[in-house]
């Protein structure tokens, strides 16, 4: 790539403990709105000693003045691959520990499926902890009641309510999970695209703009089964607008949870904004390509980090959030691939840059009425 040498990694896949004898590639893929760290490893395994589903597995990358860092804990879910003497060439697909909060359920019964006035974060570490996922909170919620039936995911448990409080979840790499709002920090310098720059650092590899799936107006009504204002909020109503959508094109949405005035505004700023940030396919998002894996502070690329991002083609000049990334090594090349969205699809604030019509987000606050 344009610029200066790339830092290449120096990574360790320990099994058990056990650095692998034969790592050949790694795909470690990262999001920004998912509990999950993945990796799949390409290795060579000796016959005898293939490596077990279940095994607790650890990536590091060493560092240039020792030590290392840990990139993710999780556990292999599932080997695959083919033989080829005198090796077993195969893959070994990785998840981080949340995997087991996300598949499994959530056991309520030593408090009646019912957490009462409980912020999000305290209520996470109680359903996450049998599982021994760490939960780190960089935002919480205001307390609420979180009552759920015997059989439902420990995670829907968590990530319905944080949908509910303006909040996402992404993966740590000790395993655990991140609780935060908005972009969780910024990586120093810019990414520059364009053949004809002399200073350009990243290449586009996919650039989308869809309207499927927004709306010129996002409507949520509910229900506060508690006494609260007005008429108990029993028909409360809350509404928002979205300019960079000109016809009328209205989305109406039931709150899963009782809810009362800022709830239901929060909600539907959250579900507007959201559709901008290219979820299922939707939205205006671009897919950039460098062969560094971190910024020139050291840091790895990280899910829900800003960075500057100069793209003439694409009429983009602004802060950019990243979305989600994979990260690709082998003994030949490495690259990351970047998918980057305007901060405020992420509920961060506005990027006021110089970028072009396409990259309008919603900034409007939503109103509350009550149905008469």
């Amino acid at each position: 790539m344009i610029g200066k040498e790339t830092r290449r990694e120096d990574l360790i896949l320990e099994i058990g403990g056990v650095p692998h004898p034969g790592l050949l590639s790694i795909e470690y893929s990262f999001d920004g709105k998912g509990a999950l760290l993945k990796v799949v490893a390409g290795v060579h395994e000796q016959k005898g000693a293939l490596t077990k589903k279940g095994s607790e597995a650890v990536l590091k990358a060493l560092l240039p003045g020792g030590g290392a860092e840990t990139i993710v804990t999780g556990r292999v879910r599932r080997s695959y691959g083919d033989e080829a003497k005198p090796a077993l060439r195969r893959f070994l697909q990785i998840e981080s520990k949340a995997c087991d909060a996300v598949e499994c359920a959530a056991d309520g019964r030593k408090h009646g499926y019912n957490l009462k006035k409980q912020k999000l974060g305290a209520a996470a570490d109680t359903l996450f902890k049998p599982y021994g996922i760490k939960v780190k909170v960089e935002a919480d919620s205001r307390e609420m009641d979180i009552a759920w039936a015997p059989g439902e995911r420990a995670f829907d448990v968590v990530e319905e309510r944080a949908r509910k409080a303006g909040l996402l979840m992404t993966g740590a790499a000790d395993g655990g999970v991140v609780l935060y709002k908005g972009t969780r920090g910024r990586h120093p310098g810019s990414f520059v695209v364009g053949d004809d720059r002399g200073d350009a650092n990243a290449t586009t590899l996919q650039f989308e703009d869809s309207e499927i799936g927004q709306f010129s107006q996002t409507h949520y009504y509910g229900q506060r089964y508690k006494g609260g204002k007005g008429k108990d909020e029993t028909d409360g109503y809350a509404i928002v607008e979205n300019e960079a959508i000109r016809r009328l094109r209205i989305d109406i949405r039931r709150m899963e949870h009782d809810g009362d005035d800022a709830d239901l505004k929060q909600r539907s700023e959250w579900d507007d904004r959201r559709g901008a940030g290219g979820d299922a396919g939707n939205g205006t998002q671009i897919v950039l390509a460098t062969p560094e894996w971190r910024d020139p502070d050291g840091k790895l690329w990280s899910a829900a980090f800003v960075r500057y991002v100069v793209a003439g083609d694409f009429e983009l000049e602004q802060d950019m959030a990243i979305k989600s990334g994979q990260l690709s090594w082998s003994k030949e090349h490495q690259i990351a691939r970047l998918t980057m969205v305007d901060p405020r699809s992420l509920g961060g604030k506005d990027a006021k840059g110089k970028s072009g019509d396409a990259w309008k987000v919603s900034t409007k606050k939503a109103k509350y009425e009550e149905l008469s």
